[in-house]
């Protein structure tokens, strides 16, 4: 059974993707075979340099969507159109039985191996405080969803695990990307909108990872919790200070 690691980001996220990289290498060894980075132009240096740390593929990625319309959404100009690689975990598990997406601006406590034991063939974070709603611009209300239920649940996707045993994966993939395209100017949480409508369309069962567990916010540090993850602002490298982060940054500035 082959398992991999997939992480995402700009060239300049190269740091905190190797600290991701040497976290899971401690923590959690047994998980994966390999790791897989989407990237928009690491240098061959420091993949050399990265790859001591894990197998790793360095994949460039290349956004289906025309610049143009990529710019019309202001929080793609914010976070990058690297937020769409996750969505080529669905392509990967051409390759790959098991396919486990991490961001990178995480870490990871405890071993995870568990999350490869989940029933479902598709396994995410919710966030039970949000809608569907939340994750369009309100002008979502001008765009035909009918076949969506806006109110419904929606999940996250900081964290989550493919399984190959799930046959319509391309079928998935290639209607996520064709969703992209229609309704690219509505996404205000693009990534997450996306693979939220894809549950919702094709009536997707799935495992429902604790976020108290496996995405909690360094603030609510405590007893039981696995990955802290440092969603919005400050991160790990400007200015949220966290002992296990700076001891990897260190080992990887190092090298």
């Amino acid at each position: 059974m082959s398992r991999v690691l997939v992480t995402g980001g700009t060239k300049k996220d190269i740091d905190a993707m190797a600290v991701l990289a040497l976290n899971v290498r401690d923590k959690t060894p047994n998980l994966i075979d390999e790791m897989v980075v989407f990237h928009d132009g690491v240098a061959e240096k420091l993949q050399r340099k990265f790859q001591t740390i894990l197998p790793t593929r360095f994949i460039r990625y290349r956004c289906p969507i025309p610049k143009w319309k990529l710019w019309q959404n202001k929080i793609i100009r914010y976070f990058s159109p690297m937020v769409f690689c996750k969505i080529e975990c669905l392509k990967l598990l051409e390759e790959y039985d098991t396919v486990i997406w991490s961001d990178y601006d995480v870490i990871i406590k405890e071993d995870i191996s568990e999350l490869l034991e989940e029933e479902q063939a598709f396994s995410f974070v919710c966030d039970p405080d949000k809608t569907m709603r939340d994750m369009f611009y309100k002008s979502i209300d001008r765009a035909d969803v009918r076949e969506f239920d806006l109110d419904g649940g929606c999940i996250c996707t900081p964290l989550f695990v493919f399984h190959r045993d799930h046959q319509k994966f391309m079928q998935y993939y290639e209607w996520c990307i064709r969703a992209m395209q229609r309704y690219i100017k509505y996404l205000y949480l693009p990534e997450q909108a996306i693979f939220t409508m894809m549950v919702q369309k094709y009536r997707i069962p799935y495992s429902k990872l604790n976020e108290k567990i496996y995405c909690t916010h360094p603030k609510d540090d405590g007893e039981g919790i696995k990955i802290i993850h440092a969603y919005g602002q400050p991160k790990f490298w400007n200015g949220l200070e966290n002992e296990d982060w700076n001891h990897y940054h260190k080992q990887w500035l190092e090298m």
